[in-house]
C-alpha cells in the first residue's frame, strides 16, 4: 500500500554522518579552548546527550557552562564563545544535503506525499537546516531539542504523525538506525526503510543496535522513489 506521508531521520539519512573520531577532535579542541581535560569533557558531553538534544538547557552558554561545572573550571567569556563558536561550526559543515536528496524529496512531495524530518539534534540544528535547500520542501520538522522528546520515544513519531495528519500505519520511516528509530517507527506500524550508503562505513555507537536491521534497505536516497512511489520514475 502506498503510503500518505514519509518521514526522515537526518544525520546519516538526508546529510552524511559525522565519524566518531572527527567528533571527538572536536570536542577535545572545545575542551582545549575551555581549558578543562579533554577525556572527562567527552565523557560528559555523552553522558548528557539527552539533556542536550531535548533542549534542558535554554542555549549552547548555559550548556558549555554546566559541563565546565562538573569539571570545577569557570571559562572566561573569551573562551567560553570561541568554544560554542568551535561547537556549531562542526554541525554548520555537515548540513550539506547528500547527492540527490533534494530531488528525491521533491518527487516524492509532487506525487502528494507529506514529508517530515524527525531528528534527535542540539540547539543549532534547527537554524542551520533552515538554511539548506531541503528545507523549502520538507513541510514538517521535528526537532527533539524543541519538542523536549526524542527517538525512539513514540511520543515522538505520534507527534509526527500529528503534526502530518496521518496515522503511523500511513507512514514509511527512513533513516540509518542511530537510537533504534527503525525498531521504534515498526512498532508503532510505520513501514521502516534502513539507508546505508556505500560510502558509509563509519562507526557510531549509537545505531550498532540496528546493523543487523532484517527489514528493507536502501543504499541510495534515490531509491525510495520506486518503493515508495510503486514505479520507477
Amino acid at each position: 500500500m502506498t503510503p500518505k506521508a514519509v518521514i526522515f531521520d537526518l544525520y546519516g539519512t538526508l546529510i552524511d554522518l559525522y565519524s566518531w573520531e572527527d567528533n571527538e577532535r572536536r570536542l577535545a579542541g572545545v575542551a582545549s579552548t575551555l581549558s578543562v581535560p579533554a577525556k572527562p569533557f567527552s565523557r560528559l558531553w555523552t553522558e548528557t546527550y539527552p539533556e542536550r538534544v531535548t533542549g534542558a538547557f535554554p542555549d549552547d552558554e548555559s550548556y558549555i557552562l554546566h559541563l565546565c561545572a562538573r569539571l570545577k573550571t569557570v571559562p572566561s567569556d573569551t573562551s567560553l564563545q570561541a568554544a560554542i563558536e568551535m561547537k556549531n561550526e562542526f554541525t554548520r559543515r555537515l548540513m550539506v544535503p547528500r547527492p540527490g536528496a533534494r530531488e528525491t524529496l521533491q518527487k516524492l512531495k509532487e506525487a502528494g506525499l507529506g514529508l517530515a524530518l524527525l531528528t534527535n539534534c542540539g540547539r543549532e540544528v534547527p537554524g542551520y537546516w533552515r538554511r539548506t535547500s531541503l528545507a523549502s520542501v520538507v513541510e514538517v520538522t521535528v526537532f527533539s531539542c524543541e519538542v523536549k522528546v526524542k527517538k525512539p520515544d513514540p511520543a515522538a513519531y505520534f507527534l509526527t504523525c500529528d503534526r502530518l495528519n496521518v496515522q503511523p500505519r500511513d507512514c514509511t520511516f527512513v533513516g540509518d538506525g542511530g537510537n533504534r528509530e527503525l525498531e521504534a517507527a515498526q512498532e508503532i506500524g510505520m513501514k521502516a526503510i534502513m539507508i546505508r550508503t556505500p560510502e558509509d562505513n563509519l562507526y557510531n555507537p549509537r545505531r550498532t543496535a540496528s546493523d543487523a536491521w532484517p527489514g528493507q534497505r536502501v543504499s541510495r536516497l534515490s531509491e525510495l522513489i520506486e518503493i515508495v512511489r510503486g514505479h520507477a520514475e
